[in-house]
């Protein structure tokens, strides 16, 4: 099966905040680049709302159809009953390298598991409507080498590919480091062997 190659991520976080029976649900909802990252925002979020009973998590790392990592956490809410409902939602979506962080401050009136999947969902759904998507396009990073002379062709060639070449560096042979879309890589690798440069992975 071939997946997306390219697939939407959040521009920049939002918070969005929902009621349900006086408890109060906070979302913050955002970028994230890997799992290091989602706990450094989880942690300025339990530092910020000290006194919610619950911060319940769901995060999307990669391509949402396929993603690298994806987890959710209750944080001692019923079973079932908040993180997975929130990640089920970020995957409906179809969003990628997205963190989604729910602080509830408990206000008296037990929700039961129904009422709190409910209320998790409508949260992160809430930030939902808030957030501004962009396309996230995977890219491919590597170094070429070739002769001085075939310098102008590597780089029609990148150029060629949607692709970005950096600065050269000038030695023995000329050392090109080039970005460009995941997609057009295999393409472009058969290409440059083709005529003799060097990939240097």
């Amino acid at each position: 099966m071939n997946l997306p190659v390219t697939y939407q991520i959040p521009s920049f976080p939002v918070v969005s905040e929902t009621e349900e029976k006086k408890s109060r649900f906070i979302c913050w909802l955002g970028p994230i680049e890997d799992k290091a990252d989602f706990q450094g925002q989880l942690g300025l979020i339990r530092s910020k709302y000290p006194d919610a009973s619950h911060h319940c998590t769901a995060v999307v790392i990669g391509n949402p159809d396929n993603p690298e990592v994806m987890q959710a956490d209750d944080d001692g809410e019923p079973g079932g009953s908040a993180g997975r409902p929130m990640l089920e939602l970020l995957l409906k979506q179809g969003i990628g390298n997205v963190g989604a962080i729910v602080s509830r401050y408990f206000g008296g009136t037990k929700l039961g598991v129904g009422g709190l999947m409910r209320a998790y969902r409508g949260s992160v759904g809430m930030a939902l409507q808030k957030v501004n998507l962009e396309t996230y396009v995977p890219l491919e990073n590597v170094s070429v080498g070739c002769d001085f002379a075939q310098e102008s062709r590597l780089r029609f060639l990148v150029g060629r590919h949607q692709g970005n070449c950096g600065v050269a560096e000038y030695a023995t042979k000329v050392i090109v480091p080039i970005s460009l879309p995941r997609n057009e890589w295999r393409s472009l690798r058969i290409q440059l062997k083709a005529e003799s440069f060097d990939i240097l992975d």
